[in-house]
């Protein structure tokens, strides 16, 4: 579990290999030959008398440690503790911005329970976030809704979904799942735009913002509190210890290290910790990384739209390690299945925060300790 230490970054030897965006088929295989390297000779590596390890670990919020020994009602995006009692409401989603520069600092990420981050055009991507446990006062750069949106809200049993506009054919699609039963949509360009404002200290469209509890406030009597969407417990004996994984895209390469003294990981962007609106690094508990189809968007033929739905194959990055999965969810009402490739049995992910990349086959590597050592130092 998360509250267990792990004292050490590892090197692990995993490749991913994979099609096109017309194949869901890569291929992860686990290396036999793992090798160590410890916490001093990690920071030993840094030439700065602060290491950029401590100051990460200064400038995170501290973790409330959980009590294991708790039989009682747990959040179901996250897996913890709910010592107050399971709170009878809604999750509310937004899409959040990650363009270019202009985009950063995300408000409000930090406090998502789950986060998906996916493909747009340009080769960059954009996050989905997810609130029930905590609701943050701000949430910003709130941007357009996708296609790909869509199939990623119906198994959270009918959410608030805001986000800043649409073109037509995205929409109307928006429209059609609504009408189902899927959410409650919120735009500032249409329903709901009285909850939305714009920062005057950032530049448009990066500046767009809402109040998380004012989006929840508006949800219908449909509306229902989520269910959960991962299994969480232990971790899997066919684990195997990990430093960091990295995602490359046209125009983006996002990296997530291991940071034992957080025993979370630590998220980079282009060669540098991602910073929230403290200047805090954004960090997760766990990190799916998941290998899905994309194709093109029916709403615009150079948006990639994401296939949430079907079988593929990934990684669990969770406690310091890495397990090759399979995921499966045959359709967009049910919750994710992990399965360990090794065992073919159900993988459980950490109490806690969870980041899924909705990555294309043979964008993912696993980093090696050498990689982690240049990438914080």
């Amino acid at each position: 579990m998360r509250r267990i230490v792990l004292t050490a970054l590892f090197l692990v030897c995993l490749t991913a290999c994979g099609g096109g965006d017309e194949t869901n088929a890569a291929t992860t295989t686990l290396a036999e030959e793992v090798s160590l390297i410890t916490t001093t000779q990690l920071e030993a590596s840094l030439e700065t008398p602060t290491t950029l390890v401590e100051q990460i670990v200064e400038a995170i919020p501290t973790t409330t440690t959980v009590d294991l020994s708790w039989a009682g009602p747990v959040y179901p995006l996250t897996g913890l503790p709910a010592y107050e009692g399971i709170p009878e409401t809604p999750a509310v989603v937004v899409k959040l911005g990650n363009n270019n520069q202009n985009s950063l600092p995300q408000y409000g990420l930090r406090e998502a329970d789950i986060v998906y981050d996916m493909h747009i055009e340009g080769g960059k991507s954009r996050f989905m976030a997810i609130y029930h446990s905590r609701l943050p006062e701000i949430v910003m750069p709130i941007r357009s809704a996708r296609s790909s949106d869509i199939n990623l809200l119906l198994n959270l049993n009918h959410p608030v979904f805001a986000y800043w506009g649409s073109n037509d054919i995205v929409l109307s699609e928006l429209q059609a799942a609504e009408r189902v039963g899927g959410f409650d949509r919120r735009s500032a360009s249409s329903q709901g735009s009285q909850y939305f404002d714009r920062d005057s200290s950032r530049s448009i469209p990066a500046n767009g913002k809402a109040n998380t509890e004012d989006l929840q406030g508006t949800a219908s009597n449909e509306a229902g509190t989520p269910l959960s969407i991962f299994e969480y417990g232990e971790l899997t004996q066919n684990a195997v210890p990990a430093a960091g994984v990295q995602w490359e895209m046209a125009q983006r390469v996002v990296d997530y290290v291991w940071n034992s003294s957080l025993e979370q990981w630590v998220r980079y962007q282009d060669g540098a910790p991602h910073l929230d609106e403290n200047r805090a690094p954004l960090t997760a508990d766990n990190l799916l990384f998941l290998y899905v189809r994309y194709r093109i968007s029916d709403a615009d033929p150079i948006s990639p739209q994401a296939i949430s739905t079907g079988a593929g194959d990934g990684w669990l990055l969770r406690d310091g390690t890495v397990t090759g999965v399979t995921w499966e969810r045959s359709r967009s009402s049910n919750s994710w299945t992990i399965i360990d490739d090794e065992s073919g049995e159900t993988v459980t992910l950490d109490v806690g925060t969870t980041w899924v990349t909705l990555a294309r086959p043979g964008e993912g590597s696993i980093l090696s300790s050498a990689e982690a050592i240049e990438l914080i130092g």
